[in-house]
């Protein structure tokens, strides 16, 4: 387990990203949204910069590993799994308005659907962490400076649907999923093709999530942060490759 110390440091301050997300001083003043808008820029550049090619990479990967075993060569694999993780975050984000104007028993359903199909999706990330495709450190900096943004925005999000929930016990749970995938990861090393398979629903997620939940709407977000954040994270991506 020591051998994964990096990894473990880097759970750990993921998690303290979403403990936080809400609870800094910037989102009680006017510079909550030129903050995330800058961090929604970044989360938009790691997917073009970063993550459609390591897509590619995947689906390589992933057809070399199946194709003797699966339907059509394992050619749709991991895009079969991105989809699914886009329709599923797609899903869990439309019931927020029938949350909103129902009793107390069904927003806590809401609440308790939402963190649960969140945690998932975070531990799954926590999980990644450690079993990822990509075992370089380089690839591991800008996998936790890129989740990093994404759960900070995540746990902003949660926090404006579900204020008095998300402080009480969501932010808890939500820390403790990211924990628990980084464990698993140490202990459980599933096959290439099951992993492969998880990063392709994480990426669909991201993507999901990025849409859903972090790009700006109307006066919410402003154009010129969220273009700074996207365009110096960018460069910084390619510069440190």
């Amino acid at each position: 387990m020591f051998r994964h110390g990096g990894t473990f440091i880097v759970a750990v301050g993921l998690a303290t990203f979403l403990l936080l997300a809400g609870r800094f001083s910037l989102a009680k003043t006017t510079r909550k949204r030129t903050t995330l808008s800058v961090a929604a820029g970044g989360s938009i550049a790691y997917i073009f910069v970063n993550l459609l090619p390591e897509i590619e990479n995947a689906a390589a990967l992933f057809r070399q590993e199946t194709h003797t075993f699966m339907p059509f060569e394992g050619i749709h694999g991991v895009n079969l799994a991105m989809l699914a993780g886009f329709l599923s975050f797609y899903a869990l984000a439309g019931i927020v308005p029938a949350e909103r104007e129902s009793g107390q028993a069904s927003q806590k359903l809401a609440f308790w659907t939402q963190i649960l199909g969140y945690g998932g999706y975070i531990a799954v990330i926590g999980y990644l962490l450690v079993r990822s495709l990509t075992a370089v450190e380089q690839s591991l900096l800008f996998y936790a400076i890129s989740m990093s943004f994404h759960f900070l925005l995540v746990g902003f999000g949660l926090r404006e649907l579900h204020p008095k929930h998300y402080d009480r016990i969501g932010r808890y749970v939500l820390a403790a999923f990211c924990l628990f995938g980084w464990f698993v990861g140490v202990m459980i090393d599933l096959p290439k093709p099951a992993v492969i398979l998880l990063f392709g629903f994480v990426s669909g997620g991201v993507v999901s999530v990025t849409g859903i939940v972090e790009l700006p709407k109307g006066k919410e977000g402003k154009t010129i942060p969220f273009m700074a954040g996207a365009l110096g994270f960018a460069v910084f991506l390619m510069v440190c490759r």
